[in-house]
C-alpha cells in the first residue's frame, strides 16, 4: 500500500487480546484502517471478496471503506495485535517490485514554504520476523492503557516507528540482484563524488559491464549513473551553498567540480537559476 505524506498518518486505538479456538471475527465496515498482526495462531480473514488466512507473524492491513469478515473460525489459541489509525491523504495498491526505493526525493530548502510531497510503503498482507515490532506494540499498547495528555505525542511518535519498521520489511521484498546493483552503483557514486566520473573504473570495482550498470540505475531510479552522479554533486552544492563563507568557486570544487563555469551551467540546468541566485534566495528566506 502507498501512502502519500504528508500529512502522517494518526492513530486511533492499538489493542492485544489472545482468542481461543473457534473464535471468528465480526462483520465490519469502517473508515480506518486496520492493521492486524498475528503474533502466534491463526487469523481468517475476508475483505470485500478477497481471503487471506494469515499464521505466525501474519500481517494484513485492511482498508478504509471495505467490509472485513472474519470466514473461519480459529483453530488454536492465537494471540492478536491490532491497530487502527487514519490517514486523510489518498492510498493505492502498489506491486512492491514497483517501488523505486533508491529514486532521489526533492529536499525542502529554505525558500520552501510547505512539505515536499513523499510516500510511505506498508505491506497489504505479508507473513514476517514480528521480533523486531512487538516491543513497538507492547509499549503502544502500555502507553494507550494509560494515556494522558503528557504521553499522547508518545503513542503517536510510536505509531511513526513502528511504520517505519514495518515499511523496512517491505523493503526486503526486491531485493533481486537489479535492485542490489543499483545500490551498489549508488553507494559507489556517493563515495567517488569529488572525484571525476569514471565509468571503466565502475566496470572494474563493481564486476558487471557498464550497459547493465546503467540499466538496473534507470529501472530504479529513473536516471544513469552519470545524471545521478550529477544529482547528488548538486544536492552537495546546494548544502555548500547555505555557508557565506565559501566562495562559488570553493563550492563547485568541494562538489567535485573543479570547471567554475561548468559548474555554474549544470547547477542551473538542474535547479532553475545560478549559484548566486540560489543563495541570495536562501539568505532571503533566512
Amino acid at each position: 500500500m502507498e501512502l502519500k505524506i504528508p500529512p502522517l498518518p494518526q492513530l486511533v486505538t492499538v489493542g492485544h487480546s489472545w482468542w481461543r479456538p473457534g473464535t471468528i471475527h465480526f462483520e465490519r465496515r469502517f473508515q480506518v484502517f486496520d492493521l492486524q498482526f498475528v503474533a502466534r495462531g491463526s487469523l481468517h480473514m475476508t475483505e470485500e471478496d478477497a481471503a487471506y488466512d494469515l499464521g505466525d507473524g501474519g500481517v494484513l492491513l485492511l482498508e478504509p471503506g471495505l467490509t472485513h469478515v472474519g470466514h473461519r473460525e480459529t483453530a488454536v489459541d492465537t494471540e492478536l495485535y491490532w491497530v487502527h489509525f487514519v490517514h486523510a491523504a489518498p492510498e493505492r495498491r502498489l506491486p512492491h517490485d514497483k517501488i523505486n526505493w533508491p529514486q532521489p526525493l526533492l529536499r525542502g530548502t529554505d525558500a520552501d514554504l510547505s512539505p515536499t510531497e513523499q510516500f510511505m510503503y506498508l505491506p497489504k498482507f505479508a507473513h514476517l520476523d514480528l521480533r523486531p515490532l512487538l516491543p513497538i506494540l507492547d509499549e503502544m499498547v502500555q502507553v494507550h492503557r494509560e494515556l494522558s495528555i503528557h504521553n499522547a505525542l508518545r503513542l503517536q511518535v510510536l505509531l511513526g516507528e513502528l511504520l517505519i519498521r514495518l515499511q523496512n520489511t517491505t523493503r526486503q521484498y526486491v531485493r533481486s540482484r537489479a535492485y542490489a546493483v543499483s545500490e551498489m552503483v549508488i553507494g559507489y557514486l556517493k563515495e567517488r563524488l569529488t572525484l571525476p566520473f569514471d565509468a571503466a573504473g565502475m566496470e572494474k570495482e563493481l564486476h558487471f559491464r557498464f550497459d547493465y550498470l546503467a540499466r538496473c540505475m534507470k529501472r530504479f531510479t529513473g536516471m544513469s549513473p552519470l545524471q545521478y552522479f550529477h544529482h547528488l554533486k548538486v544536492e552537495k552544492a546546494r548544502q555548500l551553498l547555505a555557508q557565506d563563507r565559501l566562495s562559488i568557486r570553493e563550492v563547485a570544487e568541494y562538489s567535485g567540480i573543479p570547471d567554475v563555469n561548468y559548474f555554474c551551467r549544470l547547477f542551473r540546468r538542474k535547479t532553475g537559476m545560478t549559484p548566486n541566485q540560489y543563495r541570495s534566495m536562501l539568505q532571503g528566506f533566512v
